[in-house]
């Protein structure tokens, strides 16, 4: 299956959907693994896409890099904040995905308001 471009503000609001609901589900008491979660999330609510990394970030980054080793170049959320890193200790999307989840939130909330001005 191809994978398609994806805008920068449809990247953000399926992101943040897709964490949301992850981060409920967490708080409702699942034990499912990250993966899973998100494997059931995308099964559910976004049948028709497919991303190669179960990461709507890295597949904006994918496509729209300039050079193959700029990986994370064009993350969505290194271009709010080039610190951002989805494996950073105090908000890892693996081990902390509620704060992985309120990170994002954060992030979006920076966006919009540079994107205000």
């Amino acid at each position: 299956m191809k994978t398609k471009k994806l805008s920068l503000n449809k990247t953000w609001r399926l992101c943040l959907s897709m964490w949301r609901w992850i981060a409920r589900q967490i708080r409702a008491g699942s034990t499912s693994s990250v993966e899973c979660l998100k494997a059931e999330w995308l099964e559910k609510y976004r049948p028709e896409e497919y991303i190669t990394y179960e990461c709507f970030f890295c597949e904006y980054d994918v496509h729209h890099r300039q050079k193959r080793d700029e990986a994370c170049g064009k993350c969505p959320g290194k271009l709010v904040d080039e610190e951002f890193a989805c494996g950073n200790k105090n908000y890892n999307f693996f081990s902390k995905p509620i704060a992985f989840y309120n990170k994002l939130v954060s992030l979006n909330r920076k966006r919009l308001k540079a994107k205000d001005c």
